[in-house]
């Protein structure tokens, strides 16, 4: 298993942290972690170093972002470390409940995989669908 880093501007990280405890329960998310970038703060180096403490060389991270070229993900990347650290930018909720509930995958790279293809096949329009 991995762990999982949400960062995001404002208390969205923690809002999605929230909602997946409703949906999956407190108990299933002990290795489930937030950061809140604040936006009066640019104490770029402050975050940098959150980050860090949940890097790892026992278990493989997970970084969600709320969108790539923002804050939280300019950050992120520096800490991309193939097989080990990912960065995932667009963060939403079924992406966050399937890597909460993936058990099966053959390599931390499809596991990645996996969980982004869930995050993209859930955006659904209403209008494109035939009522």
């Amino acid at each position: 298993m991995f762990n999982i880093l949400i960062i995001t501007h404002g208390n969205l990280c923690e809002e999605l942290k929230s909602s997946l405890e409703f949906v999956l329960g407190e108990k299933s998310l002990n290795n489930i972690f937030t950061i809140s970038i604040d936006k009066d703060s640019r104490e770029f180096e402050v975050y940098a170093n959150r980050i860090s403490n949940y890097i790892t060389d026992e278990q493989e991270l997970i970084i969600f972002t709320d969108m790539f070229g923002g804050t939280p993900s300019n950050i992120s990347l520096s800490f991309f470390k193939r097989d080990e650290v990912e960065i995932i930018s667009g963060v939403n909720l079924p992406m966050l409940v399937k890597a909460c509930t993936i058990e099966k995958y053959e390599s931390f790279e499809e596991a990645v995989n996996i969980i982004k293809n869930s995050g993209q096949e859930n955006i659904i329009v209403a209008g494109d669908l035939n009522f």
